[in-house]
C-alpha cells in the first residue's frame, strides 16, 4: 500500500471517529438536557451549554478535514462516499446538540419559574429519540443496512408521541390556566425532540448511501405535511 493510500485510509478513519464522537456527545448532551427539564436540575443547563462547545469545534474540524481531503486526495468511490457521509452526518448531529441546548434552557426556565409538573411522559419522549440514534450509530459502524431502514421507521415512534402530547397539552392549557406557562415550554422542547427525529432520519439515509452508493429505499412519508395535521396545528 502506498504512503498516499496509507494517510487517506487513516483520514477517513479519523472521519468515521468523529461521526461516532459527535453522536455519543449528543446523545450525553440529550441525556442531560432532559434531566435538566425532569429533574429541577438547573444547573444541567450550563453543562449542555460547555459541552455544545465541544460540538462545535468537531464540525468545525470535520469540515476542513473533508475539505482538504476532497482537494488533495480527488477521493473517489466509497472514500468520496464516507468523506461526503462524514460531513452530512456531523452537520445533522451538530444540530441534535443544538435542540439539546434548547431543551436544557427550558429546563432553567422552567425551574426557575418553580412550576414543574410531570404533564406528559417527557422521558418516553426522548427515550424513543435516543433509541433512533443509538440505532444509527451502531448502523453507520457496521454497515448495517436493514438498521438503517428500522431507525426511519421508527421516526414514526416519535412523531406519533408528539401529536399525542401535542394535543394532550394544547387541552391542558385550554382547561387549566394555571399550566400554560410550563405546557407551552413542554410543548416546545417536545418538538425540539421531533425535529431531534428528523436529523436522526437525515443521517440515516446518508449512512444507507455510504455503505451501498444508492439511496434508501424506504420512502419516509413525513405526517407533518398530511392535511389533518395541518389542520390540528392551525386549531
Amino acid at each position: 500500500m502506498s504512503d498516499l493510500r496509507t494517510q487517506l485510509e487513516e483520514d477517513l478513519g479519523a472521519l468515521r471517529a468523529a461521526v461516532t464522537n459527535m453522536g455519543l456527545l449528543a446523545d450525553r448532551m440529550l441525556d442531560t438536557a432532559v434531566q435538566a427539564v425532569t429533574d429541577f436540575q438547573p444547573g444541567m443547563t450550563r453543562r449542555v451549554i460547555v459541552e455544545d462547545d465541544e460540538a462545535d469545534a468537531i464540525d468545525a474540524q470535520v469540515e476542513r478535514d473533508t475539505t482538504r481531503l476532497i482537494a488533495l486526495q480527488q477521493p473517489v468511490a466509497q472514500d468520496l462516499r464516507v468523506i461526503i457521509t462524514a460531513l452530512k452526518a456531523v452537520n445533522e448531529l451538530e444540530r441534535v446538540c443544538d435542540y439539546a441546548v434548547d431543551i436544557a434552557k427550558i429546563g432553567r426556565r422552567i425551574s426557575r419559574a418553580g412550576v414543574y409538573k410531570p404533564l406528559v411522559d417527557f422521558p418516553r419522549l426522548a427515550s424513543a429519540a435516543r433509541s433512533m440514534l443509538a440505532d444509527v450509530l451502531k448502523a453507520f459502524v457496521n454497515g448495517d443496512t436493514e438498521l438503517v431502514q428500522q431507525v426511519i421507521r421508527d421516526d414514526d415512534i416519535v412523531d406519533d408521541l408528539y401529536h399525542e402530547y401535542r394535543d394532550h397539552m394544547i387541552a391542558l392549557m385550554r382547561q387549566e390556566p394555571d399550566v400554560v406557562f410550563q405546557a407551552a415550554f413542554m410543548l416546545l422542547a417536545c418538538k425540539y425532540l421531533e425535529r431531534v427525529g428528523d436529523h436522526i432520519v437525515n443521517v440515516a439515509e446518508d449512512v444507507y448511501y455510504m455503505h451501498t452508493g444508492d439511496p434508501v429505499p424506504l420512502a419516509k412519508k413525513r405526517r407533518s405535511a398530511q392535511p389533518e395535521d395541518m389542520h390540528a396545528a392551525q386549531q
